[in-house]
C-alpha cells in the first residue's frame, strides 16, 4: 500500500467514519449537551432544590469530560480483535490517512462538546469574568489532555481500556502532584501547609503568613507551550504505536 498521504484518501475514511458512526456519535451529542443546557441554564432554580449552581457547572464540566474520555476510549476499538483489526488493517489506505481520519472525527465531537461549555458558561454565569482567559485556557487543556490520554490508552491497551487508562492518568498525577508538593517543600524550607499546583502558582503558609510565588509571564508562557506539544505528543505517540500495532 502507498504510503503517501492522500487527502482524497483521508477525506474518504472520514465519510466512511460518519456513515458508519454518525449516527450513534449525534445521538450521543445530543443526549450530553441536552444534559449540560439542564445542569447549567437558569431555566430550573436548583437552589430550591438543596444544589448550588456554580457546583452544576462544575459538574457539568465532568460530564463533558467523562463522556468525551469514553468516546475516545473507542476511538481504535477495531483494532482490539484479530478480525476487525485484520479488517482495518486491509483498508487500501496508509496509516496516517487512517489515523488522521479517527483524530479528525474525535476532535470533532470533543471539540463541540467543550465549546458548548463555554458558550453555556459564558451565556448563564458571571463567575470568575475577570479571569476568562486563564479559564478557558486551563479547562480547555486539561479537557483535551485527558482526551489525548485516553487516545492513547485505546490503541495500546486491548482489554479493559478504559479502566487502565485510568488507572495509569491518576496514578501518574498523583505521583507528580507528590514530586511537585516535596520540591517545594524543600525549596521553602515551610510547614505542611502548602498550596502549589503543578505549573501553577504556590501558596506557602508560614508562621501565620501567606505568601504567594507565581511565575513570570514569559515563563507561564513557555509552560503553556510545553504543555500543548506535550498534548500533541501524545497524539504523536498513539500514531506511532497504531503503526507497530500488532494484531
Amino acid at each position: 500500500m502507498n504510503q503517501v498521504f492522500s487527502f482524497h484518501r483521508y477525506w474518504l475514511l472520514l465519510k466512511l467514519d460518519f456513515a458508519e458512526n454518525g449516527r450513534r456519535n449525534a445521538l450521543s451529542f445530543a443526549v450530553i449537551a441536552g444534559l449540560m443546557v439542564i445542569m447549567m441554564s437558569p431555566v430550573v432554580n436548583f437552589r430550591k432544590l438543596g444544589f448550588d449552581p456554580f457546583v452544576l457547572q462544575i459538574m457539568a464540566y465532568c460530564v463533558a469530560t467523562f463522556c468525551t474520555s469514553l468516546f475516545t476510549s473507542l476511538a481504535f476499538e477495531k483494532y482490539a480483535s484479530s478480525t476487525k483489526g485484520i479488517n482495518a488493517i486491509l483498508i487500501p489506505a496508509s496509516q496516517t490517512e487512517k489515523f488522521l481520519s479517527i483524530l479528525t472525527s474525535n476532535l470533532i465531537f470533543a471539540t463541540l462538546l467543550i465549546t458548548l461549555y463555554f458558550t453555556l458558561y459564558q451565556l448563564f454565569t458571571d463567575t470568575l469574568r475577570e479571569n476568562i482567559p486563564l479559564f478557558i485556557f486551563l479547562f480547555a487543556y486539561l479537557f483535551f489532555l485527558v482526551q489525548s490520554v485516553c487516545l492513547l490508552g485505546s490503541i495500546y491497551f486491548k482489554k479493559a481500556t478504559y479502566i487502565k487508562t485510568a488507572s495509569v492518568f491518576f496514578s501518574s498525577l498523583l505521583i507528580y502532584s507528590f514530586i511537585n508538593r516535596s520540591i517545594v517543600r524543600k525549596l521553602t524550607n515551610s510547614d505542611p501547609y502548602i498550596s502549589a499546583v503543578p505549573f501553577g502558582k504556590w501558596n506557602v503558609y508560614t508562621k501565620g503568613i501567606m505568601f504567594s510565588i507565581e511565575y513570570s509571564e514569559s515563563t507561564f508562557l513557555l509552560i503553556k507551550i510545553f504543555l500543548v506539544f506535550f498534548v500533541v505528543a501524545l497524539w504523536y505517540i498513539a500514531f506511532v504505536r497504531l503503526k507497530e500495532k500488532e494484531i
